[in-house]
């Protein structure tokens, strides 16, 4: 079992690279593109949410989603139904941004499979899955 785990920390450690490139490229730090990655499609999302998603507190989310707004990357508007939630909205520039974070994860995805059959990739996200459900079931 040992084996299994130093090859999910060696692949870890592979894709924690990648994303260091493309946080690099992007002109921003790790938590910033977590939490751009986190933004999903052209809706708002609240704060309290974005917290959630990127998986930290409050005031930590509080600072990254400060630097994003500083970046003119994100805008913060209170909310119309509810003026007690603060709802973030991509600007241009942010939206820029997370599609070509997208194309990076797009192209890192083809380097990935480019030496692939289709059935070695699909054992392979079976795999995954199943280690994926596995980890979510027992922590």
């Amino acid at each position: 079992m040992k084996d299994i785990y130093e090859q999910i920390l060696k692949l870890k450690y592979f894709c924690h690279c990648h994303e260091r490139r493309i946080s690099a490229y992007c002109q921003i730090n790790l938590a910033e593109l977590k939490g751009l990655k986190a933004m999903e499609g052209e809706e708002p999302i609240t704060c309290s949410n974005f917290s959630k998603k990127i998986n930290l507190s409050p005031s930590r989310s509080s600072r990254i989603i400060d630097n994003l707004v500083r970046k003119g990357l994100l805008l913060r508007k209170i909310g119309e139904d509810d003026r007690r939630s603060t709802l973030l909205y991509f600007t241009d520039k942010g939206w820029n941004l997370k599609e070509s974070i997208k194309l990076e994860e797009e192209k890192f995805e083809q380097l990935l499979t480019s030496e692939l059959g289709s059935e070695d990739i699909e054992i392979i996200r079976k795999g995954l899955k199943l280690l994926e459900k596995i980890m979510e079931n027992n922590f």
